[in-house]
């Protein structure tokens, strides 16, 4: 999963959150956001609750086996770098600029790494954005303790119908008669299906109360 970090402007509704974000997604573009020195305080204070340093091109390739050097070419070889420690981030180093953080979290990750980016965010004053939701949390919200609320049907239909549809289209890609296409083809699909089916799994458990929630 990922989390989106930045000081202003600020937004209350997801597609306004979405429209910023827009250039940025396209080519990089973040001049809609407002620099701030909080970005940079709560990438430092991540990486201190959860070390990792990047690696030194020596180092990397000094890790890999000969297997993984052979797949690279002669110059690009040069030029990789690695990180070592890191968990329970998903991709080192973080995407930052002077006016976006993007955290990319492993799914398997415990609920404090969600806690202290959340809680990061509301002391340094930054939004927080979250794609998978989605939903935008500002720094002045008031803190919810209570129960989650409990997943509405329209979010059971578009969940379910989303799942079938990843299956669906698995299975298409199965049916692809030239090898080199289906084979990635069936790969990816396979994999964004099964993590679609995952959290499924996830809400499902959730609401039969086979997996509580610590919040």
């Amino acid at each position: 999963m990922t989390l989106i970090l930045w000081k202003a402007p600020v937004v209350r509704q997801v597609e306004e959150a979405e429209a910023l974000l827009n250039p940025y997604y396209k080519n990089g573009d973040d001049s809609a956001f407002e620099p701030s020195s909080a970005i940079a305080t709560v990438a430092d204070e991540l990486r201190r609750l959860y070390p990792w340093r990047e690696l030194t091109n020596e180092e990397t390739v000094a890790q890999m086996s000969d297997e993984e050097r052979a797949r690279w070419k002669s110059e690009a070889l040069k030029e990789i770098r690695g990180v070592e420690g890191g968990e329970p981030f998903a991709d080192l180093p973080f995407d930052q600029t002077e006016r976006l953080l993007l955290v990319d979290i492993v799914w398997s990750a415990e609920d404090k790494v969600i806690d202290d980016i959340i809680r990061l965010a509301r002391e340094h004053g930054l939004i927080l954005y979250d794609p998978q939701g989605p939903d935008v949390h500002l720094p002045d919200d008031p803190v919810d303790d209570g129960p989650l609320p409990e997943t509405t049907p329209w979010q059971w239909f578009k969940m379910v119908g989303g799942s079938l549809l990843l299956v669906a289209l698995t299975y298409a890609a199965w049916q692809i008669p030239i090898g080199w296409i289906r084979w990635p083809a069936v790969i990816i699909m396979g994999f964004i299906a099964s993590a679609g089916l995952f959290v499924l799994w996830l809400m499902v458990g959730s609401a039969l109360g086979l997996i509580k929630d610590e919040h």
